[in-house]
């Protein structure tokens, strides 16, 4: 039997859900999309866990942000340029691991990613509650 368990998060801004419902085809890639961004988070956070233990005079903010620009296929500095639209879904949800993984506050958080605390705010807001289930499941 193929067990699904669908992951709906509703975006305010676009009342749509995400992430996009899939068609009826006979796969569900709801379920990869979650089962690949399960997958993407746990190995951020053991990356984290490793360099951090290994360096820990580094600063943690900085050490998250590196391992989830490398997670997601891009660069620090693509993350830290403000007007950068494409990057934004990504920033959003490395920001919201790098608080999640830390518990720095949203202040160190904007200064890693130069960008103000209020969007660090509202990325938590959005994708928070997703890190941390992603990171409580087990490994499949």
């Amino acid at each position: 039997m193929d067990r699904c368990f669908p992951l709906i998060i509703y975006d305010v801004d676009l009342q749509m859900p995400w992430p996009p419902l899939p068609e009826r085809q006979g796969t569900s890639s709801v379920a990869s999309l979650a089962a690949t961004e399960g997958h993407r988070y746990r190995k951020m956070r053991d990356d984290f866990k490793a360099i951090s233990a290994a360096r820990p005079y580094l600063n943690h903010c900085t050490i998250a942000c590196s391992v989830g620009a490398q997670a997601f296929g891009t660069s620090i500095q693509d993350l830290r340029t403000k007007p950068n639209r494409d990057a934004l879904a990504t920033r959003q949800k490395i920001m919201a691991f790098t608080k999640v993984v830390t518990g720095a506050s949203y202040h160190q958080i904007a200064r890693t990613f130069g960008i103000d605390h209020s969007a660090v705010i509202r990325a938590c807001e959005r994708y928070e509650v997703t890190v941390r289930l992603f990171l409580a499941e087990k490994a499949v």
